[in-house]
């Protein structure tokens, strides 16, 4: 739980002052990613496999959705995209481990609930991850990208299932996280729909004979 929420803590910190350098040196960042990635897989656990750094990441993408305008949002919305994708990174790692060790314990048809939605979120987020990349997102058409990126709420709530139906010592931290989340999200959507200024018809005139 804590080292969840100092990641969290680190990334946004780190997209507050840095966010031009994160954005220009994203494809070496992802690499570095990926070797850490490959590295915690051959540990029995640690951070990176245990899903905490991933989960970390996305903390700070869901939450870019609902903050008010200001600085931070902006630094983060700069980086969305990267911090989705380092996410997605290190979330599959946890998938991997987690699908390996069903396969070799055998219980890869007889696993709880929770694992089988955690491999739904996997599966969710693999059209996510690639379609973040700019260079894959320029080549698709704007509103089949937004579209497609709705999908985001259902790996949210896939991956909120997940974490609170495994009933360990975190699940009321889970639980907090995203009932936080989603009190701002429908707030967010409230004011949204508050704030848009209603379009007066023209009023037609007609003229009698």
């Amino acid at each position: 739980m804590t080292i969840i929420l100092v990641l969290g803590a680190v990334w946004i910190i780190l997209n507050y002052f840095l966010y031009k350098q994160i954005h220009k040196y994203r494809l070496y960042i992802y690499g570095v990613a990926v070797i850490l990635s490959i590295i915690s897989l051959t540990q029995e656990v640690n951070v990176i496999n245990l899903g905490y750094v991933g989960f970390s990441f996305f903390l700070a993408v869901m939450f870019t959705g609902v903050v008010d305008k200001s600085n931070v949002k902006k630094s983060l919305v700069a980086t969305r995209a990267e911090m989705a994708i380092l996410g997605t990174i290190f979330i599959i790692v946890h998938g991997v481990k987690y699908i390996a060790y069903a396969i070799d314990f055998n219980f890869l048809f007889s696993a709880p609930l929770y694992f089988y939605i955690g491999v739904f979120s996997l599966f969710v987020a693999i059209p996510l991850f690639l379609t973040s990349f700019i260079e894959i997102r320029k080549k698709m058409n704007g509103k089949v990208w937004k579209r497609l990126h709705k999908l985001s709420y259902i790996f949210y709530l896939a991956v909120g299932l997940h974490l609170i139906l495994i009933q360990n010592d975190r699940m009321f931290f889970y639980i907090g996280i995203f009932g936080v989340y989603l009190i701002f999200k429908v707030w967010t959507l409230l004011e949204k729909k508050n704030n848009k200024v209603p379009v007066k018809k023209k009023e037609i005139k007609t003229t009698s004979t």
